[in-house]
């Protein structure tokens, strides 16, 4: 082994070596490395594998040989433990092609025992980076800490290199929506994933982590929206959405930025159709206020009566849709016409009947502000169906 080789740099040579594409895995069957995989067909093995691979059930205890795995598209893989001396520390995957010649067993031997020993390195030490960067962030962020523990946290994370200093700071949020959430894992995957892409396009020192099961990332400089986005369309992490928090003055004030980012997360999570994947705080209106309610509280009862008369109606699938166009229209039939495809006679209709359900007059302006409102907040709680 060269020295100073690194997990990334043996694993390519080994595949290399054995002209297979292969994936290290750790100990909970998750993706911690992989070679290049330069064809369609091995990148969607790759895909299925970042999105799926912790779902196998885990090898015997103990066993020395290899395992082989079958993967829901029916792609074989053979598993070969990888070893710390005695220590299990994770696998090394490669595809076990019908037909096709098995790789040299002396050079995959060999292979597995230098990845093994470079795998428990790199553990350690990302335990222990990712531990601390952990404590920090969350100190930092938490709104229940003292000004001195924040202030300390905020030097610390400077001191230790593990963020740049800077005038201004953006804070990120990125996890999948509540409902998929799974301890953090894909959350700290997507953290490690941005990171990585910093390391290799910039020379900004960014800080990541996991505070309660969100991944975190504060960088020292604005975030461009569509490069996050790009670096998001990583394989196996679909369903993860991201907030960017405005820009704040010092570090020890980042606890705003993160606040904002978590508000900016929550709406691509609660309206992907008005929110995209990666939304940035800055480009909100009234949503600033709403998504800072107790949405998961409100129920229809909450909302303003006329549109809780709206959403009981035998007619809600296409009354909310046409209502929502003529308020987002201005209450421009012609236009909401267009928008909706339809005639404006049939327009006038719904319209008609949408003023009889509700018992409102739609051309008064409170009127509308109240039902363009419920029908947000109806919305952004989940109250309305798609």
């Amino acid at each position: 082994m060269r020295p100073g080789t690194s997990l990334d740099d043996a694993l390519q040579d080994l595949s290399e070596d054995l002209q297979q594409r292969l994936v290290v895995l750790d100990e909970a069957l998750r993706v911690v490395a992989y070679s290049i995989h330069e064809s369609e067909q091995d990148r969607a093995r790759l895909s299925h594998l970042l999105a799926h691979s912790d779902t196998w059930p885990a090898p015997p205890a103990g066993r020395n040989e290899p395992t082989v795995r079958t993967a829901a598209d029916g792609t074989r893989w053979q598993m070969v433990p990888l070893r710390d001396e005695r220590h299990l520390v994770g696998h090394l995957l490669h595809v076990q092609a019908k037909g096709a010649p098995p790789p040299d067993r002396a050079v995959l031997r060999e292979g597995a025992a230098r990845l093994g020993v470079l795998l428990a390195l790199r553990s350690r030490d990302a335990e222990r980076a990712s531990a601390r960067a952990d404590e920090l962030l969350t100190t930092l962020l938490s709104p229940a800490v003292a000004d001195t523990e924040r202030s300390a946290a905020a030097t610390a994370l400077v001191d230790e290199g593990l963020v740049g200093p800077a005038e201004q700071y953006c804070v990120t949020v990125v996890a999948p929506p509540p409902e998929l959430r799974d301890d953090g894992w894909l959350a700290r995957r997507a953290v490690e994933t941005t990171l990585d892409f910093v390391v290799r396009t910039t020379t900004a020192t960014v800080v990541g982590g996991v505070v309660g099961d969100l991944g975190v990332l504060v960088f020292p400089r604005p975030v461009v929206q569509d490069r996050l986005d790009r670096v998001l369309q990583a394989p196996g992490l679909a369903e993860v959405r991201a907030g960017i928090g405005g820009l704040t003055d010092g570090l020890v004030t980042a606890a705003t930025s993160y606040e904002q980012a978590e508000i900016a997360w929550r709406a691509a999570c609660l309206d992907p159709g008005t929110h995209p994947r990666v939304s940035t705080w800055e480009g909100f209106g009234v949503d600033k206020l709403l998504l800072r309610l107790p949405l998961e509280d409100l129920t229809r009862a909450d909302l303003p009566a006329p549109v809780t008369r709206l959403l009981a109606s035998d007619h809600h699938d296409v009354d909310v849709p046409t209502l929502l166009t003529y308020l987002d229209c201005g209450g421009d039939g012609r236009a909401t016409a267009t928008a909706l495809r339809i005639h404006r006679s049939t327009l006038y209709y719904r319209l008609a009947r949408i003023r009889t359900t509700t018992a409102v007059d739609l051309a008064d302006g409170a009127v509308r502000r109240d039902l363009h409102t419920g029908l947000r907040v109806a919305r952004l709680a989940g109250l309305l169906s798609d």
